[in-house]
């Protein structure tokens, strides 16, 4: 996710844009482009192609996030790439380069990111966890608002009101499962309209502390992994 050129709801930021332009039409010139495409998730919001752009080898995408021309929006790296990208822009953010060279830049760029929930973007930044959770022995709490990332089995699902819906993952110590609070524009758009009772998830999110007494996971993410 580069600075945007033009006026939106991000913001402008050509000062920053214009190099990542640059450098792709740098790379561009040189020999086609491969473009890698996960058939399961084709589009983005806006309906726009996603896809890993490739020439002579270089993962373009990598490139751009390592360069510091872009951040790592964590949406679209599932199930697989999540350490490297995160690692190429933990790399960018500690070099203070492109979008992290200078203060107003990256303090305008981390409270972003921080609201949209999107990056990691430091290796000693709190919310840095690569590592996927057992959902059956996780214990939550050691996790308070931070970002986990857990694989289980569904064991039930709770119709909540307005859409929202409880899914409920296989644990060991928790009798109805672990909670995962999820919202229907969601799950429509993760494409999990119809899971049900023993499907295999993978699951991302913010460990939360509902009402000061139910530990659950407030999704973020998610990949249906049957």
């Amino acid at each position: 996710d580069t600075p945007e050129l033009k006026k939106s709801h991000k913001g402008k930021d050509p000062k920053l844009g214009l190099p990542a332009k640059g450098f792709l039409k740098s790379v561009l010139s040189k020999a086609n482009a491969v473009l890698w495409v996960d058939p399961k998730n084709k589009t983005g919001n806006y309906g726009r192609l996603l896809a890993v752009l490739e020439v002579k080898g270089l993962n373009i995408n990598l490139a751009l996030i390592k360069r510091g021309h872009s951040y790592f929006n964590t949406r679209y790296a599932w199930p697989d790439g999540f350490k490297t990208y995160a690692l190429a822009e933990a790399y960018a953010f500690e070099k203070r380069l492109g979008i992290w060279s200078y203060r107003k830049s990256r303090k305008r760029y981390l409270l972003r990111l921080r609201e949209e929930g999107k990056t990691v973007y430091s290796t000693r930044n709190p919310y840095f966890v690569s590592k996927i959770q057992n959902a059956e022995v996780i214990d939550l709490s050691k996790y308070n608002g931070r970002f986990v990332r857990v694989q289980g089995k569904i064991k039930k699902i709770q119709q909540l009101r307005k859409g929202a819906q409880l899914i409920f993952l296989k644990h060991k110590r928790m009798k109805k499962g672990l909670p995962v609070i999820s919202f229907e524009n969601q799950r429509n758009w993760l494409g999990l309209q119809k899971i049900r009772k023993g499907d295999l998830l993978q699951i991302e999110g913010f460990a939360t502390l509902y009402k000061k007494k139910q530990w659950q996971i407030k999704l973020h993410r998610a990949v249906l992994l049957n």
